[in-house]
């Protein structure tokens, strides 16, 4: 039988080299770390090689397919839905009916568009752009009424064919426009959201006016402020 201590040598000489290769490799890692602390590592490219191993290694990964992000982000804009015209008519003609000035304007349905036509004599003096005090109470009236809807909104005035007179509006172009932006501003005031945008036609529109009714009478429509209230959405 062979002596158990001799047995017990032979095993320890037999798994030495174990110690000795762990040690090898204790040596090799110090000295791997001693060469990388002594070199400076670019950030950016340590990042994007652990980035790029992260990726590939993961089995787990979702695949992501191109994505055109510009459609994306418009798809994520909250548009409220414009209101529909024929509505709009019915709720302004109950909203309108109780102010002097506001229950002479007439309210009409267009092919993408609702116009509100405001009578120019009740709410400016002749020639003037500057808002009388009963016109005043009717155009916070009419802005407060419009100030939840998304529609788009834009105003233009107009004027009849008997040219102006003064220097402060040199053509019914201005006398025009300055009115328009007069009652955009007051509807703003009221609280409308968006800006409005404002025009001036003159009496560039005056050959529209059905030819059937009394000069007069035309000349009288003539004079006027349309709020337009557009079938799309405010931008």
């Amino acid at each position: 039988m062979s002596d158990p201590a001799l047995q017990k040598s032979r095993k320890t000489v037999a798994d030495s080299w174990m110690i000795i290769f762990a040690d090898l490799l204790a040596l090799l890692l110090t000295f791997f770390v001693l060469m990388f602390s002594m070199n400076s590592v670019q950030v950016s490219k340590w990042k994007a090689v652990v980035e790029a191993l992260s990726e590939q290694l993961n089995p787990e990964r979702a695949k992501v397919d191109d994505t055109d992000w510009e459609k994306v982000e418009t798809a994520l804009v909250y548009r409220e839905p414009a209101l529909s015209l024929v509505y709009l008519k019915r709720i302004f003609e109950d909203k309108l009916q109780y102010d002097p000035i506001l229950q002479r304007s007439s309210i009409t349905v267009l092919d993408d568009r609702l116009a509100i036509s405001l009578p120019s004599d009740m709410i400016f003096e002749q020639g003037s752009s500057e808002l009388n005090k009963e016109a005043h109470r009717a155009m916070v009236e009419l802005g407060d009424a419009l100030r939840d809807i998304p529609n788009r909104i834009v105003v233009v005035g107009h004027t009849d064919l008997e040219p102006t007179s003064g220097s402060r509006y040199p053509s019914n172009w201005e006398l025009s426009l300055v009115r328009a932006a007069t009652v955009a501003k007051m509807i703003e005031k009221a609280g409308y959201a968006n800006t409005i945008e404002a025009y001036g036609n003159g009496s560039s529109r005056f050959h529209e006016l059905d030819e059937n009714i009394d000069l007069d009478q035309r000349f009288v429509l003539a004079r006027r402020v349309d709020v337009m209230i557009h079938k799309d959405e405010k931008n």
